[in-house]
């Protein structure tokens, strides 16, 4: 029988929350539609059932925090015996305020109470005190949750990942250039700065060996920093970079990322920090990537040339945040090398 499941989406991902169900017991429900939505320290998404059929019961409640890998309903194909629901236990004759499981922890299987002969592990009064909550949870309250799974990643990357960081100008006037040029030509959607970096990144990345081209872009949002993936960076030409550097920035605020952000670990990520003033910065690698690429704005300063020769170009300063566990200082250097050589050298022309 097809099983609905809590899947493994991301590295050290051990849980999810399980946030309300879209379909009930005894519903109809094609293949592909979404069934349930959880809540991960990625992102909300939804879970689709894995095939045509009647909805079994649901085996847990929204509001409890499920393991990877729990079944937490079936798909009973047409025609096909129902699951039996196994027998239902005594209540307990203590008080239900004081056997009543928060809403965040973890339930054993409870189909709803639409139907009375099926178990529950919860009074009536407690489910209904958790559907309550569930649903009527603030929005600061859902936030300052999901901000403090971000928390705990970053602490868990800062305390397992030895950091180091190498840093260099970069001369941003043939991005400038280019940029112009595709804006010129009407373009759209329009390119920015941040998508020539992330073709800048993945060519630097391809350099060193890295074939895949995929890209993590850091995404500031209201309940912390997501990171969505921009996959297959040099395949694309201009405007569908563009495009899909925007959904990915649309799938992060939103908290709906797909599949393939949760699924995918990138090598390294990109966080663009110039729009907001910031010259140079460092930051937190993420577990499981081997950097972060940290960029600050493009503003005029006095350079000197090979000749001592002074001038005012425009430039920006790159850092390249590195796990020590996989990648040594000369290996960094080249790497950092590598992209503010193929940021100076761009063109219009992917």
């Amino acid at each position: 029988m097809p099983e609905i499941a809590i899947p493994a989406i991301g590295i050290a991902m051990t849980e999810a929350l399980l946030v309300k169900w879209h379909k009930q017991p005894g519903e109809t429900v094609e293949a592909a539609e979404p069934v349930v939505e959880i809540e991960t320290d990625k992102a909300t998404m939804d879970l689709e059932s894995p095939a045509a059929g009647t909805l079994g019961p649901h085996l847990f409640e929204p509001g409890a925090i499920v393991p990877v890998g729990t079944v937490i309903a079936e798909i009973v194909a047409e025609g096909a015996p129902a699951t039996e629901a196994p027998e239902e236990a005594p209540e307990s004759s203590a008080p239900a305020e004081e056997s009543m499981p928060s809403p965040t922890a973890v339930s054993a299987a409870a189909p709803p109470a639409t139907d009375a002969r099926r178990p529950h592990d919860k009074s009536p009064r407690a489910r209904r005190l958790a559907r309550e909550r569930s649903s009527a949870e603030p929005r600061r309250e859902k936030a300052g949750r999901f901000r403090d799974l971000i928390a705990a990643k970053v602490a868990e990357s800062w305390r397992e990942i030895p950091h180091f960081a190498v840093t260099r100008e970069v001369d941003a006037e043939p991005m400038i250039s280019a940029l112009q040029a595709l804006r010129a030509s009407n373009v759209k959607p329009a390119p920015t700065m941040t998508d020539l970096l992330l073709r800048a990144l993945a060519l630097a990345l391809r350099e060193r060996g890295d074939r895949d081209g995929h890209v993590g872009l850091a995404v500031a949002t209201e309940d912390g920093v997501v990171i969505p993936v921009v996959r297959d960076v040099l395949s694309l030409d201009a405007a569908s970079l563009a495009g899909a550097r925007a959904a990915a920035v649309e799938r992060a605020r939103t908290r709906r990322l797909n599949a393939d952000d949760v699924a995918t670990t990138p090598t390294s990520t990109l966080s663009n920090l110039g729009p907001f003033g910031i010259d140079h910065f460092t930051g937190i690698v993420a577990h499981g990537q081997t950097s972060l690429l940290t960029v600050g704005r493009a503003v005029p300063r006095v350079v000197a040339d090979g000749d001592r020769t002074l001038s005012v170009r425009t430039t920006f300063h790159a850092t390249l945040n590195v796990d020590h566990r996989s990648i040594d200082g000369a290996d960094a250097a080249q790497l950092l090398v590598a992209f503010a050589e193929a940021a100076e050298l761009i063109t219009p022309d992917f």
